[in-house]
């Protein structure tokens, strides 16, 4: 029989795995602790954590990470995570990251995350938002991707940092956009309708919605969670209107475009038309691409390089405002 249990400090919890006395071991996140092996005893009413890998970050300063709700233009009642650096002073202004999950059936949430972290460290803000197709708000939220993508996330996300800025602290003129496969579809269709933003990084992104119909290795579940064909009926329009790469032309925002050369999920020639797209009208712009396969560099010595290089480029263009 399953049951609820209370994870007490733990925001996240996974791989989750059961023994026949009724016991389990999992992976258990803090807001500011990564993952660490817990086990819950049979019986017991709490777990009981057996690894300490990350002891070292009681020494350094911790972020504050909160969660963040608002109501969209369009009626939807969603969420976003925030974390703000260490010594946070809402009467000061600081820059302001938006760090936006892929998927896009999936969600941010309150656990710990290396690069928002280091982000958080460098003294900006960092603002997780949850858009229309996110799987944390139930079904209605999740399937309004379908019709609307690029102009609904749009306004799921611009209400979001609008309630942010309510909240002190955010200095408007420095905002930075950045995310990772659909992460990146997002980042590439906001850069291409709000000329405000510093900079931006788009990681694996989705440009061009008739290659992810034709050439991704998700092509038939893609078809149905957003959209059908666009070779039947008069579809072409509506994906020509959703593709981020119909208003590349309209980018003025310094861009950092990173991909993998043998990525299976999202192709590279995404990354070469936005990046040709940026270049051809003179925006500030630069490819760096992975000589590896998969959807994201996996190996240690390409992860720290995307971090760094995630860190360098809003550093660059708003500068580091380390306490």
């Amino acid at each position: 029989t399953a049951s609820r249990v209370a994870l007490g400090s733990l925001v996240t919890a996974s791989g989750v795995s059961a023994a026949s006395d009724g016991s389990f071991a999992f992976l258990g996140a803090e807001r500011e602790r990564p993952d660490e092996v817990y086990l819950w005893p049979a019986g017991a009413d709490a777990p009981v954590r057996l690894t300490d890998h990350n002891a070292f970050l009681a020494s350094l300063p911790a972020p504050r990470t909160v969660g963040l709700e608002w109501r969209t233009p369009d009626g939807f009642q969603t969420d976003g995570v925030v974390t703000y650096p260490p010594g946070f002073d809402p009467a000061k202004r600081h820059p302001l990251v938006l760090y936006i999950h892929g998927g896009p059936t999936a969600a941010s949430n309150e656990g710990f995350s290396s690069r928002v972290h280091m982000l958080a460290a460098r003294g900006w803000i960092v603002f997780q938002p949850n858009y229309r197709g996110s799987d944390n708000r139930g079904s209605a939220f999740q399937r309004a991707i379908a019709a609307d993508p690029g102009p609904g996330i749009d306004r799921d996300v611009m209400s979001g940092i609008r309630a942010l800025v309510r909240q002190g602290g955010v200095d408007t003129t420095r905002i930075g956009v950045s995310g990772w496969s659909f992460g990146g579809y997002v980042t590439a269709w906001l850069i291409g309708h709000h000329r405000h933003w510093k900079a931006a990084i788009v990681g694996a992104g989705a440009m061009d919605l008739f290659d992810m119909y034709a050439l991704t290795d998700l092509n038939v579940q893609i078809r149905h969670a957003i959209t059908t064909s666009p070779y039947v009926g008069n579809r072409e329009a509506w994906f020509r209107q959703q593709s981020p790469l119909t208003y590349a032309s309209r980018v003025r925002t310094p861009t950092l475009i990173l991909h993998d050369v043998r990525d299976q999920r999202v192709t590279i020639t995404q990354s070469y038309k936005l990046y040709h797209a940026l270049k051809d009208n003179d925006v500030p712009v630069q490819f760096i691409a992975y000589p590896v396969a998969g959807h994201s560099p996996t190996d240690p010595v390409r992860s720290r390089d995307v971090h760094r290089r995630w860190l360098d480029w809003f550093d660059k263009h708003f500068g580091s405002v380390v306490p």
